[in-house]
């Protein structure tokens, strides 16, 4: 059993043309909420509480979630009244948290990873990031690895071809974000740029979608229909 916290407070602007003032995690995907698909993963894979980071348009997705109970398993909520950072989100949703690692992941992507296995590969790692190999990682970051599978760096999108790509999933220290001087500030850029612990990646194969542009969203929609 672990816990899990979902960056769900995004405006998602470039998906508007679909999604309307409909915050990008709710947009509905074949039939139902996006984030649902990720709560429901996280509780088939284990997950015994769930903290969802909400900013834009909070009090909607949480009376959509009181109202509709996706799951049965715990979920808090973790307010942002000013936009925090991916990072200061984090930092904020892990004082709901008792665990000393815990799942982090994006409200608007999707893979076939197991949260439970990556929870277990994450003992002797103080972080641990998901990797998905691809064709064409074009669109996203990617990971610089060891043969060892720890991580160089993460590079910043643009470079063509396969490659193993971010996921936006980890297992992250509990004691190691709440520690962190800052309260608002970039998880990546700030948090991981400056740190110096043992920072390892579980690289999958599986399928990863993220829904932040209309053409993948349809491409969700298909996937999932």
């Amino acid at each position: 059993m672990y816990e899990a916290v979902i960056l769900a407070g995004g405006m998602g602007t470039r998906l508007k043309s679909v999604s309307g003032d409909t915050p990008k995690p709710m947009v509905s995907v074949a039939g139902q909420p996006f984030l649902y698909r990720l709560m429901q993963k996280l509780e088939a894979d284990g997950c015994e509480h769930i903290v969802l980071s909400v900013g834009y348009r909070a009090d909607f997705i949480i009376s959509r979630l009181k109202q509709d109970q996706p799951v049965k398993i715990r979920v808090s909520f973790a307010v942002e009244q000013e936009p925090l950072g991916t990072g200061g989100a984090i930092k904020k949703a892990a004082g709901s948290i008792k665990s000393e690692q815990f799942i982090v992941l994006n409200g608007d992507s999707y893979s076939d990873v197991s949260f439970s296995d990556l929870i277990n590969q994450a003992k002797n790692s103080a972080i641990l990031i998901s990797g998905v190999n691809i064709e064409d990682a074009s669109r996203y970051g990617t990971l610089e690895l060891t043969t060892d599978s720890t991580v160089i760096r993460l590079v910043e999108k643009g470079i063509s071809g396969p490659g193993i790509i971010n996921s936006g999933v980890y297992v992250v220290s509990r004691k190691d974000i709440l520690s962190f001087p800052e309260d608002k500030f970039s998880f990546e850029i700030d948090f991981l740029g400056s740190f110096n612990g043992k920072f390892s990646a579980a690289v999958d194969y599986g399928y990863f979608i993220d829904i932040g542009i209309p053409e993948d969203y349809h491409r969700a929609c298909e996937y999932f229909a």
